[in-house]
């Protein structure tokens, strides 16, 4: 549509808030479900209802939307998707809903590791004190005496592993291939690796829990949309900073629902946190082959 293709970034910054508030809204329902139900049948659900969403759109462009031009960078990126909620509907079991938000956004920290490792781009010196400002966030946050004592603060962490390599594998297989047929696969291979883990640990005992499973499904779906045609509207490095915006989302949802404010030491490696992810957003220079 041609709303979504000319440059707006005002457009491009509410569609982006909007994808980040429902990525919000679905850790929060992940926190609410508990016990009532388990990991693997909430990924199921969240891959369910993303297939029902673009197969109408797949069946009607058919053979086209089938084709990919690199089934390895999709399959990684659906494996670390799929891992990276995972970890972080783990982490808000154990810990507070903004400690965990915060956790999986340390991402910009740990992609410019991958990207030496895997895609040998070098580490640009100009980012190495964000990236130690940001990790020193880190350590305040965790507050490595109740680490051990604390498994998910570890979830929190190896979820921003996960999303750090999510993005990197979306933004190198989004020059490539079309945004319903790249949600196919995602959505479609999620469903695969999670299906036998959701059948043989299936826990859908009433209507409620149905309904909050549902919700995953749908807030999972609105945010990727809401990411996708974001950045369509606006430049990457413009929208890349509003992915904290979830930090504040959370805040507000775990303050409404559980009446719970996180203790002061938490506002300081916040600020480091969000301060150097930006950093290194704007900072680093985006390489042709990434």
């Amino acid at each position: 549509m041609d709303l979504f293709r000319r440059y707006d970034l005002k457009k491009g910054v509410l569609l982006s808030l909007i994808a980040w508030a429902s990525f919000s809204a679905m850790y929060a329902i992940g926190k609410l479900l508990g016990d009532r139900t388990t990991v693997s049948t909430m990924i199921f659900f969240r891959n369910i209802l993303g297939l029902v969403v673009v197969l109408p759109w797949i069946v009607k462009n058919r053979p086209e939307s089938l084709k990919v031009k690199n089934f390895k960078l999709i399959l990684i990126r659906s494996i670390s998707g799929v891992l990276n909620l995972v970890f972080i509907f783990l982490a808000v079991q154990k810990i507070s809903l903004v400690d965990a938000t915060l956790l999986n956004n340390t991402a910009p920290l740990i992609v410019p590791f991958i990207a030496l490792f895997w895609l040998k781009i070098p580490l640009e010196i100009k980012v190495w004190p964000a990236i130690l400002l940001g990790f020193i966030g880190v350590a305040l946050i965790l507050q490595p005496t109740k680490l051990a004592a604390n498994l998910g603060m570890l979830y929190g962490l190896l979820s921003g592993i996960c999303l750090a390599l999510s993005l990197i594998t979306t933004r190198l297989s989004a020059r490539q291939e079309s945004f319903n047929t790249f949600l196919f696969y995602f959505f479609g291979i999620g469903l695969i690796l999670t299906a036998p883990f959701a059948i043989l640990n299936w826990k859908v005992d009433d209507l409620w829990t149905l309904a909050l499973l549902l919700a995953i499904g749908l807030f999972s779906t609105l945010g990727q949309v809401g990411l996708f045609y974001g950045l369509r509207l606006g430049k990457a490095r413009q929208l890349a900073p509003i992915a904290y915006s979830s930090v504040v989302f959370s805040g507000l949802l775990e303050w409404l629902i559980w009446d719970i404010v996180p203790a002061p030491i938490f506002y300081i490696g916040m600020v480091l946190v969000v301060a150097s992810g930006i950093w290194i957003v704007f900072e680093s220079r985006p390489p042709t082959s990434a």
